[in-house]
């Protein structure tokens, strides 16, 4: 008799619970509707936000990343750099321009001027002559290299492999700073979809919260189940507070990336949103197989590239180094002109060749020609080094998507058993045959796949990228 009546009871609270929250709905449904104008902070607020979307951050970031501009500078060192090393081909022509002051004393002869000595001869008597004027020298000097045995031809390889290797430098930067903003897109996007998850269990647990304490007013749940209730209401707003917070240092991340602050930090990124349902059918699939994206990494790779070109510049430097051991041949000619009376200086003008060759240089060639075949090795080694790197960042990027992809399969089908084992919970608590414990560990087992869900499905959209990145498909081939 007493467990009917204990049934009764118990049908008769889960019908007045029920009648409650229709009481409530009915009496939200019912109220006027008033279209009232937001606030004009709110609108405001609201007019200034600006949409930004995952292409307008990329050009944002190219646009104000200061990497990028450090690069850029350095392009333009190694292009400064060239064009003084192809002036060595060229002629030189310099003027000069001189005055001086100038005294100067020579012997001459006196005219008219004889004495005979005690033996009938003829002495002639000598005296110095002073000459003082004012010197203006001019001067043009035209200089012309023949030919150097290499030296200047190495160096103006050296000089193009280095600006080709700059600008290789400058679009893997570039392929690096979208990837960078990629990530911080995507964990910006998925602290957000935290959010939203950690919304929806507090907002279950506030529910299951009221009807706790509706049954203990009841008298069919004790006290007990009311402050274990308000225990995990807590628990799950510190988890809201937390996703919050995340959500703010991920968005202050992304500036960084950006290297600016878009709109005064006035704005919301653009997304599908999809329902976690049917998120998987919105992931996008692996751009080629393992071995092809590869074989594609090492052949178009800008980092493999620009040690590739630094390669061809160890080996020019090292032909320029050996034509010290040689002769250097030039082609030279000077015109002087003199405005002074003085006899000593006239105008005068020469054409010849010269060649130089220095025949000893104390061991300093051969010291040079060691270091610069020693650098030729050590970026052959790197470059050896760099390809076995780039195919395991491949690698480990293309199983990382791979392991996302699937995780994802694996975490709708738990979303699924989750959701139908909080259903089961809620009817079997309200039936009186399941206690609290129970229906926490159903919600918060619902809270927890929901938010592997979303780490899962974000974790895939950043592996892709990386694979992008590994592959080197994230730029253009040039950047203006």
């Amino acid at each position: 008799m007493l467990i009917h009546i204990y049934r009764i009871s118990i049908l008769l609270t889960a019908i007045c619970f029920a009648f409650f929250s229709s009481a409530v709905a009915n009496e939200g449904n019912d109220s006027p509707q008033r279209n009232e104008p937001p606030t004009p902070s709110l609108a405001a607020s609201q007019s200034d936000q600006k949409i930004l979307s995952l292409d307008n951050l990329i050009k944002i970031a190219l646009e104000n990343n200061r990497k990028i501009e450090v690069v850029r500078q350095k392009l333009a060192q190694s292009q400064g750099l060239l064009t003084q090393v192809r002036s060595g081909y060229l002629p030189r022509l310099a003027i000069q321009g001189r005055y001086n002051y100038t005294e100067r004393k020579d012997s001459a002869l006196s005219e008219g001027f004889e004495n005979t000595s005690s033996s009938g001869g003829q002495i002639t008597a000598d005296f110095n002559e002073t000459e003082t004027d004012d010197v203006v020298h001019g001067s043009v000097n035209l200089s012309q290299l023949i030919y150097d045995f290499g030296k200047t031809t190495g160096s103006i390889d050296v000089g193009k492999s280095n600006l080709q290797a700059a600008d290789a430098h400058l679009q893997r930067q570039v392929q690096t700073i979208v990837f960078q903003v990629k990530e911080a897109y995507y964990n910006v996007l998925e602290k957000r979809r935290l959010i939203e998850v950690a919304a929806e269990s507090v907002k279950s647990f506030e529910q299951h919260l009221e009807r706790a304490k509706i049954y203990h007013k009841a008298g069919v749940r004790t006290r007990f189940d009311v402050i274990n209730a308000e225990v995990e209401l807590s628990n799950s707003k510190m988890g809201l507070l937390r996703a919050q917070y995340n959500f703010k240092t991920a968005r202050v991340a992304l500036v960084q990336v950006l290297g600016i602050q878009p709109n005064q930090n006035q704005y919301t990124l653009d997304s599908d949103d999809l329902p976690l349902d049917n998120i998987l059918e919105s992931m996008p699939p692996l751009p080629d197989t393992l071995d092809n994206l590869k074989k594609e990494a090492i052949k178009q790779r800008p980092d493999i590239i620009q040690l590739h070109l630094l390669t061809e510049a160890a080996k020019a430097n090292l032909a320029r180094i050996k034509g010290d051991y040689w002769p250097s041949i030039s082609a030279e000619a000077k015109y002087n002109e003199y405005d002074t009376d003085l006899s000593l200086y006239k105008d005068s003008w020469e054409v010849g060749i010269a060649c130089t060759w220095e025949l000893f240089s104390g061991f300093q060639t051969q010291g040079a020609v060691a270091e610069a075949m020693g650098r030729l090795l050590e970026n052959k080694a790197q470059l050896q080094d760099l390809e076995l790197t780039v195919a395991r960042e491949v690698t480990e990027s293309y199983l990382q998507t791979d392991e996302n992809r699937e995780g994802v399969q694996i975490a709708l089908q738990t979303l699924e058993l989750a959701k139908e084992n909080l259903l089961l919970a809620e009817k079997r608590y309200q039936s009186g045959s399941y206690d609290v414990i129970e229906f926490n560990d159903a919600q918060l087992s619902l809270t927890r796949t929901q938010n592997e869900l979303v780490v899962t499905y974000y974790g895939y959209l950043t592996a892709l990228a990386s694979v992008e990145h590994a592959i080197g498909r994230l730029a253009p081939k040039t950047l203006n």
